[in-house]
């Protein structure tokens, strides 16, 4: 038998994503977080690797705070930008 969610009590758009997030088993938030720190990395290569990883890991820990506050991803999600976050500061400081 298929998971076939009612949707027509959802009145905005972030009731449907949280359905279809959830039938996904949280992979959709997860796989778009990952995409964004991607896609981010890619335009910014120009500059110096270091510090786009740093700001890359930044930028991503902000939106997964925001998507955890949401319910749409889960702790084990969340810590990967925090602890590649805190590494690049680390190594942002250690070689700079």
């Amino acid at each position: 038998m298929y998971n076939t969610t009612n949707m027509t009590n959802a009145v905005n758009f972030l009731e449907y994503y949280e359905a279809v997030n959830t039938m996904s088993g949280q992979l959709l938030t997860s796989i778009m977080l990952f995409v964004v720190f991607v896609l981010i990395f890619i335009i910014f290569s120009n500059y110096d690797k270091k510090i786009v990883i740093f700001a890359d890991s930044f930028i991503c820990s902000i939106l997964g705070i925001l998507f955890f506050s949401l319910n749409l991803i889960g702790w084990g999600v969340l810590i990967v930008p925090i602890i590649t976050f805190l590494f690049s500061l680390l190594f942002l400081k250690i070689y700079n």
